[in-house]
């Protein structure tokens, strides 16, 4: 028997078990399975908070010593002829801004295209929670019903690290 519930009407009882309103057990293969993905993505992404997968390159105490006796040699040079003042040029920064603006949308606009590809998996769950979805008589047990806004937030704070 095929019940159509819509987001309001499904809920997790008794430590998880997948049900409607009334309390009785139902079942959709792909919104589980939706919500499974989605429960790896969660952990995935509260995980990933606070790592730092470049690494930092240790500094050279060599390197450091060397920059040390620079600074001495020739910090303090005496002038004897002042350099001209830089010619402005308006165009110039005008141009290298909205290039540099350019680039940041062309990243932008990738990023988003990223997440987007990689919410599609996650339809099932749009769909019930716009419309609602036809469930059927099993039993299933999740750890939690998640949303679309959630899957999003995290998918976002880990898009670059999902391939």
């Amino acid at each position: 028997m095929n019940t159509f519930l819509k987001a309001t009407e499904l809920k997790l009882i008794n430590g998880g078990y997948l049900s409607d309103s009334a309390g009785n057990p139902v079942s959709n293969t792909e919104f589980v399975t939706a919500q499974k993905n989605a429960e790896y993505v969660m952990v995935f992404a509260q995980m990933a908070k606070g790592k730092d997968f470049r690494g930092k390159k240790a500094d050279s105490l060599s390197a450091l010593k060397a920059e040390v006796q620079d600074y001495f040699n020739n910090s303090r040079p005496t002038i004897f002829i002042e350099k001209p003042k830089e010619v402005a040029k308006p165009m110039h920064s005008s141009l290298a801004k909205e290039a540099l603006e350019f680039i940041k949308f062309q990243e932008s606009s990738s990023k988003v295209d990223k997440i987007n590809n990689f919410l599609q998996q996650f339809n099932v769950i749009n769909e019930f929670e716009t419309f609602g979805l036809f469930f059927t008589q099993d039993i299933v047990k999740l750890t939690q019903i998640y949303t679309i806004d959630q899957i999003k937030e995290a998918v976002t704070s880990v898009i670059d690290l999902i391939d």
